[in-house]
């Protein structure tokens, strides 16, 4: 087998195991949010979880009051804007 081949072939693997892992992640993600919506697990501890499997850059920004006492969560401050004026 050429490098070429060895390259692709090796690339080929890499990918394969990237796609599994994405996979994982992805019933990580379903996992904490059925929990969530079936009362199994109180908000605080479904954030525990996004930071302990190291999904928090999947999740993205989440609003102060939600990450209030998880350490190492990104948070946002939201403004809601006065319905009456």
């Amino acid at each position: 087998m050429d490098e070429e081949a060895t390259h692709k072939e090796f690339l080929l693997a890499a990918l394969r195991a990237a796609s599994a892992r994405a996979r994982t992640l992805a019933l990580d993600i379903d996992t904490i949010g059925t929990a969530l919506k079936g009362n199994l697990i109180v908000t605080e501890t479904a954030m525990q979880w996004i930071r302990e499997g190291n999904l928090m850059w999947m999740v993205g920004a989440i609003p102060e009051e939600i990450g209030r006492g998880v350490q190492d969560v990104t948070t946002v401050t939201l403004e809601v804007a006065d319905a009456a004026g």
